[in-house]
């Protein structure tokens, strides 16, 4: 049986970051990926600015940028203006592909169509036949991690996002509409690209103690609000996604959680590529180094925490909750609640 230091389940954005960082510090990696190509994941591809300056993302990668961002409630809307550009739009492919031109090959092994279907203390089964060992194991593949699931972590709160790639795009600006009516606490986004545009919105599939959300009732509602933005949806493929924001630790003995596998991503807004980036990366670091302080994970959990927190609040505003996304439309009027709401969101 071959016996690798680390192994890595998933090669997202998370398992990528780790395989770099471990395989220039010379350990022994076997990078596993479940899908024929690395790179290619159903997902609306906003980054913001930290997220870009973390990577060093050129900007040949860069599909679009966005230095505003138009916010939407009932009855009002707002064009909040940047300094910078801060808001980007990215090819989920031709990001995991620039990851992986990174890896260190010599030190790191990159398999694909390589599933994991089956995990004891130090070994795993690759496709149902493969033994391998490992001195550690990394847990980067996604929300429905089978690294998760051996490890008996429970998953309650998760979100699913919803999108249509529709072919056509008179929008130029990056839009969030709210409207409690139609969307509960959540909201529709509107992402325009060169060619095409992502329209969508989301909603909890499990509870953020809060009570039951109908997806029928929201799904209908982003219908309507697609009809009366004249976005056609006629014959467009709808595209689903699960993001898991129950997040109970990521270090269990010898094996790790990241990214959607442990649980990071905001439930109020979906964001997830960045903390898949710094818990690969600190993941690895603690496996280098013993006492490692992982300062950007806490940071990473401390938004989180803040983004529940404000769901709560609007949630629990109930027969009140358009009346405070008015009151938000206008109050971002005024430049610095402006940021203060751009800070928060991203």
């Amino acid at each position: 049986m071959q016996i690798f230091d680390v192994i890595i389940a998933g090669a997202g954005p998370a398992g990528l970051r780790a395989a770099e960082i471990l395989g220039n510090a010379g350990k022994k990696v076997l990078l596993l990926e479940k899908n024929e190509r690395i790179g290619p994941k159903i997902c609306a591809g906003g980054l913001t600015r930290k997220s870009r300056e973390y990577l060093g993302l050129p900007d040949n990668l860069i599909e679009k940028s966005f230095s505003s961002i138009i916010f939407r409630s009932p009855h009002f809307k707002t064009k909040i203006r940047l300094e910078k550009d801060y808001f980007f739009l990215v090819d989920r492919e031709k990001l995991g592909q620039w990851q992986l031109a990174k890896i260190n090959r010599q030190n790191v092994t990159v398999r694909t169509k390589a599933r994991v279907t089956k995990i004891m203390e130090d070994s795993l089964i690759i496709n149902n036949g493969e033994k391998t060992g490992y001195k550690y194991l990394i847990g980067a593949d996604g929300s429905a991690s089978i690294v998760r699931r051996y490890l008996k972590v429970p998953t309650k709160i998760y979100g699913v996002a919803i999108q249509y790639l529709v072919p056509q795009n008179k929008f130029e600006d990056l839009e969030l509409h709210f409207d409690s009516v139609l969307f509960s606490c959540w909201y529709a986004w509107i992402f325009p690209r060169h060619d095409y545009v992502s329209v969508g919105y989301g909603h909890p599939s499990k509870s953020h103690n809060l009570k039951k959300i109908d997806p029928v009732k929201i799904r209908g509602g982003f219908s309507y609000w697609a009809r009366k933005n004249n976005i056609c949806l006629d014959n467009i493929a709808l595209q689903s996604f699960p993001i898991n924001c129950d997040f109970r630790g990521y270090k269990f003995k010898n094996i790790f959680l990241a990214g959607d596998a442990a649980g990071l991503a905001s439930g109020f807004t979906g964001e997830g590529i960045y903390q898949a980036l710094v818990s690969g990366e600190e993941i690895a670091r603690i496996i280098l180094e013993k006492n490692y302080q992982p300062r950007l994970i806490k940071e990473a959990l401390q938004e989180r925490d803040w983004h529940h927190l404000l769901l709560r609040i609007v949630y629990y505003s109930g027969p009140l909750r358009n009346f405070v996304f008015d009151l938000v439309a206008i109050g971002v009027r005024i430049r610095l609640l402006g940021r203060i709401l751009v800070r928060i969101l991203s």
